[in-house]
């Protein structure tokens, strides 16, 4: 008997093939647009830190708020055209940067590209669930996690060689070329693939509250979530201030500092296969909770290292710790929601992950500077163990009160 292989399984699907190649070419144009706009921001218009930090947690912000919005649209249109829709937008908006020679014109640009982003986001995770058998959820929603962040490590290579050769502009060019592909892609889907949309009787802000109520009640949603959120705050904790721990505590130079992002990026990419192959089997909470406590245990643990190498070797841990937990967490979101709610729950848990993002970025700051780099990191550590036994304790003794 053959060995069944679910990553190849899901692959053989021609329509989640297809969504996931739309969302390959989106997402690696969305990167290096990305990596080109910080770049015109800081090296053409001399932007200052406090400049690029306040169009972070601006970007952010916004997004936090438009998601709820953009689920609930998505579960009352079509979420493909919804997808085609934001593609095209997106690429307007890119055609629009060739024509950007202020710095102010940068913030509406970017802004409006990131709420395009929040649609097709939210179509997207409301169609895959759609595509692939409920067996095989864990593994496309960690198939589409991996591509993501292989992006994320391509990208910025490319992005720099493209940028040294053709200017920033250029980037902003393929980014366009890459939604453009990415709605043709789309438009191949067959409708009866469509999810199903919401009852149109009641109003927009109705079919939010309605969301939100249900997603409030579900304790077991909002426990995943909060592990969720406070890995994004650790996550933020060790992308912005990484640097200055690598050069105050390690005493090392800005290789290394690269060595530490790669391996968390490495760690991830390798935490993402191996739970698309071997996870489908294991409780989604089970894993949820055994990931964050690995995260809470390693982030404490490296604050006692003080050898570059060991350093790196947690850090890959970690990112596959990290990957253990998202998928886990975003598939049990997908299967706790019925389909006609599927893009309202989704926006909403969107929705907190980048308020998360937001306040880490404002609030970590002052963190950092009350506190040593160390004691931050083990505080955060610290909480994250903490939050992981209560929640724990709390299923267990809700499931002994049945």
């Amino acid at each position: 008997m053959s060995k069944r292989k679910p990553i190849r399984d899901v692959l053989r699907n021609r329509h989640f093939r297809t969504l996931w190649l739309a969302q390959t070419v989106s997402g690696l144009g969305s990167w290096l647009a990305m990596f080109a706009l910080v770049s015109f921001g800081g090296f053409r218009f001399k932007l200052s830190m406090g400049e690029l930090g306040g169009m972070a947690a601006l970007f952010f912000l916004a997004l936090a708020l438009i998601f709820p919005l953009a689920g609930a649209i998505v579960d009352r249109t079509n979420p493909q055209r919804v997808m085609i829709a934001a593609d095209g937008f997106r690429a307007s908006a890119m055609f629009l940067l060739w024509f950007v020679w202020e710095p102010d014109l940068l913030y509406p640009i970017f802004l409006l590209t990131g709420c395009a982003t929040c649609f097709f986001l939210s179509a997207q995770l409301t169609l895959l669930p759609a595509m692939v058998k409920r067996e095989e959820l864990v593994t496309a929603n960690a198939l589409s996690a991996q591509t993501q962040q292989m992006n994320g490590i391509i990208a910025p290579l490319l992005a720099g060689s493209v940028i040294a050769r053709f200017g920033e502009r250029f980037c902003f060019a393929l980014n366009g070329a890459s939604f453009v592909l990415s709605a043709l892609c789309l438009s191949r889907l067959p409708p009866s693939l469509e999810a199903s949309a919401a009852r149109r009787s009641h109003s927009l802000w109705r079919d939010l509250h309605h969301a939100l109520d249900r997603f409030v009640r579900d304790r077991t949603l909002l426990s995943v979530m909060s592990l969720a959120m406070a890995m994004i705050v650790i996550a933020n904790a060790v992308n912005v201030f990484g640097v200055i721990y690598v050069r105050d505590v390690l005493r090392a130079g800005p290789r290394d500092f690269g060595l530490l992002l790669s391996a968390l990026g490495l760690g991830a990419v390798i935490g993402f296969w191996l739970v698309g192959r071997y996870a489908q089997a294991v409780p989604r909470l089970a894993l949820i909770r055994a990931s964050a406590a690995m995260i809470g245990i390693g982030l404490i643990g490296m604050t006692a290292l003080t050898r570059v190498i060991e350093v790196l070797i947690g850090a890959l841990l970690m990112g596959m710790a990290a990957a253990a937990l998202l998928v886990p967490a975003q598939t049990l979101v997908q299967e706790r929601t019925p389909t006609h709610l599927r893009g309202r729950t989704g926006g909403l848990a969107w929705s907190l992950l980048f308020a998360t993002q937001a306040i880490a970025v404002i609030g970590l700051g002052r963190l950092a500077a009350a506190l040593t780099l160390p004691v931050l990191y083990r505080a955060l550590g610290i909480g994250l163990l903490t939050l992981t036994g209560l929640m724990t304790l709390y299923e267990w003794n809700r499931a002994r009160s049945k």
